[in-house]
């Protein structure tokens, strides 16, 4: 079993996201080039099981977890939010996260097991 440490915490290296995981929102304390993902779970959604932590290799990571700040964490939530908010006026927080969300599309598309993400509410 191949693993990355960020320092805190030890997350498996995995080929594509598996069933029962969401992008776990650490923003810039992820490493670089990786994106992590956690098992959804806890009585409202947010634990995170430090045990069964994953990460996958992706090109972009950051662009996608610069987007999921929002609260969207799948391809999903994201096509919905941009659909909402096509919109927003220049200079708002929606209008910028529109535009991010819209580049963490790019890069989700070619994600491994994209569809497998699971909602984290």
């Amino acid at each position: 079993m191949n693993t990355i440490t960020n320092g805190k915490y030890t997350f498996e290296i995995v080929e594509k996201i598996p069933s029962g995981y969401q992008i776990w929102n650490i923003g810039r304390n992820m490493i670089d080039g990786y994106l992590p993902l956690a098992m959804c779970g806890g009585y409202d959604g947010c634990q995170v099981d430090t045990r069964t932590l994953k990460a996958i290799k992706v090109a972009g990571a950051q662009t996608i977890l610069d987007a999921v700040g929002g609260g969207q964490g799948t391809v999903e939530e994201m096509e919905t939010y941009v659909k909402r908010y096509k919109n927003a006026k220049p200079g708002t927080w929606s209008y910028k996260q529109v535009k991010r969300m819209k580049e963490a599309l790019k890069v989700m598309s070619f994600v491994k097991g994209i569809e497998n993400l699971c909602y984290a509410r």
